[in-house]
Formats: C-alpha cells, sequence, structure tokens
C-alpha cells in the first residue's frame, strides 16, 4: 500500500494537528485554514512543520496525499455491510 509508513505515523499528530492534517488533505492553503481554526497563519506553518516532521515527508503536497489515504482508508474500514 501506498504511504504505508506514513499513514502509521498519523497517530502521532497532536488533536489541532490531524485538524490541519485533514484541511490540508481536502485541499485548503494555510490562509483558509487559520480563518477555519481561528488562529494565525503562522500558527498553522507551524502545524504544518510539525506534521512534516512527524509523518517524515518532504512537502505540502505529501500531507495532502497520505491525508487522503488516511480518509480512504478510514472510509474502507469502516463501511457498513450491505445485506
Amino acid at each position: 500500500m501506498l504511504w504505508q509508513a506514513e499513514l502509521a505515523r498519523v497517530g502521532e499528530l497532536s488533536g489541532r494537528e490531524t485538524q490541519v492534517f485533514e484541511l490540508l488533505g481536502a485541499g485548503m492553503s494555510n490562509r483558509a485554514i487559520a480563518v477555519a481554526l481561528h488562529v494565525t497563519e503562522r500558527t498553522v506553518k507551524a502545524h504544518v512543520a510539525s506534521i512534516l516532521a512527524k509523518l517524515e515527508v518532504e512537502s505540502r503536497l505529501q500531507i495532502g496525499l497520505v491525508a487522503q489515504a488516511h480518509l480512504l482508508c478510514t472510509k474502507v474500514q469502516f463501511r457498513p455491510t450491505e445485506n
């Protein structure tokens, strides 16, 4: 599976980092994330830097890809069974 190592590290993110992670996965800019979370853009940049380090990825794009993979894995795990 792509991003398997990075996905395993998602649990290391704090609650606020997880929110930023999910919003990055939705394609939001730092400014838009700051507005949505009622924080400064500088605070968002600090969270992004922390997420980069914790997930051991190199760019916002990679964070977004991991976030999308995480979302897909979560949907698959919790999909109700059809009878």
